[in-house]
């Protein structure tokens, strides 16, 4: 009996030792986790173009840290009883048991961005170098990134204003920006670094570098090393002499050279040229129109620099709030549409795609497996899977807006929410 019993309780240790962690199960709940986070990032962006829309105050939250718990416990027993027996009656009886508890699960914490860190940055001037930042035209048109980022196009002569070009969907001349927007993408509208030099006392001859060189402080020693100050040699007069410049590194907007005086002829500045402008064949798209208006109201414009006026990221929010304004005070007809992009108009010729709008959003409407949606006052805004607009891709750029404004700081160590 002794064996039978121990027979028994081995089979049941067996059973409770072959049980494993099923991971599963955790994969799938770590799958639905990142489907959460995607709907809430989306959702986020979503609800604070609505309130900018409505002039309300925007507020941010963000998901900092995440935690993932589990355990498995088993357990095994083995009881028995005794009893007077008879030939026809066992003398005891020999009872078991298995139990199996699993428990899984996340915790994850919910902290607001509403703090001076994290408004400092949303709300100062995007750097220029972001015009540039999302690579070719494959991963995003620039007419759809420049919309968002610029806010004004500026041409000057003489330092003094030509034109100014307002990106505003309820400006009655938003049409004139965005002509003028697409003939700059054409003649090669992007950003560069720049290096200025400004002397920085008379120039040295060689024969008194050595005593000046004794003269500098550990300052202008660690300058040159680190590239802020330069040494550099000049002829003045036909004499071999050096001059310590000061060196600083700008960005700044420029456009192609030979792309820009084929569809501009004069009219801008060498100023606004890139100096390492590539020889471009021709464009084969026609700015008649918006280059015969602009010759007849400014008769006299040559030789014009080009200033381009970025935005915030709140800023941005603003203006796409403004987008949606412009869609739903006239019934959804005003909707701002963006051309394709030249790398789609030569990729296709004639066959190319039509317009499609940049940033569109349905009220009240059903959809299945929607990107996102929110309700803010009583309706219902969301925006579907695929209805051919850049939509999408305006919430993928402007997340990144917000991810960039997350400076050290902005997030706060403690959170505000925990959910468990």
């Amino acid at each position: 009996m002794n064996a039978f019993r121990f027979a028994i309780l081995c089979s049941l240790l067996g059973l409770a030792g072959c049980t494993a962690i099923n991971s599963t199960s955790f994969t799938n709940m770590s799958s639905a986790y990142r489907d959460v986070v995607e709907e809430y990032s989306n959702t986020n962006i979503l609800l604070n173009i609505v309130r900018a829309s409505k002039d309300m105050p925007m507020s941010f939250l963000d998901i900092p840290s995440v935690i993932g718990t589990g355990n498995v416990l088993s357990n095994a027993n083995v009881t028995t009883s005794q009893s007077a027996g008879t030939f026809a009656t066992p003398p005891s009886v020999i009872g078991g048991s298995l139990g199996l508890t699993v428990n899984n699960g996340f915790t994850f914490t919910q902290a607001s961005l509403d703090n001076a860190q994290f408004m400092g940055s949303f709300l100062k001037e995007i750097p220029l170098n972001i015009l540039g930042f999302k690579g070719t035209e494959r991963l995003l048109p620039r007419a759809v990134s420049y919309s968002i980022l610029i806010e004004s196009i500026e041409l000057r002569s003489n330092n003094a204003l030509v034109r100014r070009f307002d990106n505003d969907p309820l400006d009655r001349n938003y049409e004139d920006f965005q002509q003028i927007l697409y003939l700059l993408i054409d003649a090669g509208l992007t950003v560069e670094n720049a290096t200025d030099k400004t002397p920085l006392g008379p120039p040295i001859e060689k024969s008194s570098l050595n005593r000046s060189l004794e003269s500098w402080g550990p300052s202008t020693i660690d300058g040159m090393a680190k590239g802020s100050l330069s040494l550099d040699k000049a002829m003045v007069n036909g004499r071999e002499m050096y001059q310590l410049n000061r060196t600083e590194t700008t960005t700044r907007a420029c456009v192609n050279k030979y792309r820009a005086e084929q569809l501009l002829g004069d009219a801008l500045s060498p100023s606004a040229y890139c100096k390492d402008s590539l020889r471009l064949e021709n464009s084969k798209q026609k700015y008649s129109k918006v280059m015969q208006d602009f010759v007849i109201k400014n008769v006299n414009a040559k030789n014009m620099e080009l200033a381009i006026g970025i935005r915030s990221p709140g800023n941005a929010f603003d203006f796409l709030g403004s987008v949606l304004n412009a869609q739903f005070d006239s019934g959804g007809s005003k909707l701002v549409m963006i051309k394709p992009s030249p790398l789609e108009l030569n990729r296709y010729g004639s066959g190319a795609p039509d317009p499609r709008p940049l940033f569109k959003v349905y009220r009240d409407a059903n959809f299945i497996n929607p990107v996102a949606v929110v309700s803010y006052k009583g309706v219902t805004y969301s925006v579907p899977d695929d209805d051919g607009s850049y939509t999408k891709n305006v919430l993928e750029f402007m997340s990144t807006l917000v991810t960039m404004a997350k400076i050290p700081g902005s997030v706060p160590s403690s959170p505000a929410v925990i959910v468990r």
